[in-house]
């Protein structure tokens, strides 16, 4: 049986969030980079695949194929260790936490990320979209407050909704022109929790390479927005 196919682009979060789940489960992916600046795709062979064009995108080795993030990270638990503690089947209320904060995250993401992308495509970051991403940091800190060395459901072990929220923000660590983890210490501590738990499944420091790379790329395209 041929291998799952994976669509990804290195400097996507959501992407990052599937890869690494896979990680964790040992799902075996063959990954098709698509060049999203050169628009890849948009190419007539991935548009068949995904009419939507998006990445990350996950076919099954049986063709099912399957987009969104959050939906292919619980594709893969559910059809390959639905016992597994990132979405435990037997646990209902564990799995409504969890669900809460991916559709928190959603929103989450969108906000922390409209600097970084206004700065990404050339454009004019508002005042009000940094407004909007100090107070949802701000609100988020206060939760976090009384987590005290717990994940997201208040447990030791952490799960999907860590893993997708970590990949979210790792905007602040690639961009902190507008937010900045020292002023979120409880954010800032939940943050470096989720990293050092996913070191043992990143034996090849792939997390902290693509950040660096990432923020080599913003900073580049920062500056030649200066320049016009």
């Amino acid at each position: 049986m041929s291998k799952p196919i994976f669509y990804y682009h290195p400097f996507s979060g959501p992407c990052r969030t599937v890869s690494t789940v896979a990680k964790i489960l040992n799902v075996d992916m063959e990954m098709k980079k698509l060049d999203l600046l050169t628009k890849e795709h948009l190419n007539p062979e991935f548009l068949k695949v995904n009419p939507f064009h998006k990445v990350p995108t996950f076919v099954d080795s049986d063709g099912f194929v399957v987009d969104e993030s959050r939906v292919i990270a619980m594709y893969l638990v559910e059809s390959r260790k639905p016992d597994s503690f990132l979405y435990p089947k037997n646990d209902l209320k564990k799995r409504i936490q969890i669900d809460r904060w991916l559709h928190y995250d959603i929103n989450l993401s969108t906000t922390i990320s409209a600097p970084m992308y206004c700065v990404f495509r050339g454009h004019q970051v508002q005042d009000y979209q940094v407004e909007q991403g100090k107070e949802t940091l701000k609100t988020l800190d206060g939760v976090m407050q009384s987590f005290e060395g717990k994940f997201l459901t208040g447990a030791d072990q952490f799960t999907l909704a860590d893993i997708a929220m970590y990949f979210s923000l790792n905007t602040m660590e690639v961009y902190p022109k507008y937010f900045k983890f020292d002023d979120y210490p409880n954010l800032k501590s939940w943050y470096h929790r989720v990293a050092e738990a996913l070191k043992q499944y990143d034996t090849e420091g792939t997390i902290p390479k693509a950040i660096e790379t990432m923020k080599q790329f913003i900073q580049q395209r920062a500056a030649e927005a200066e320049k016009h």
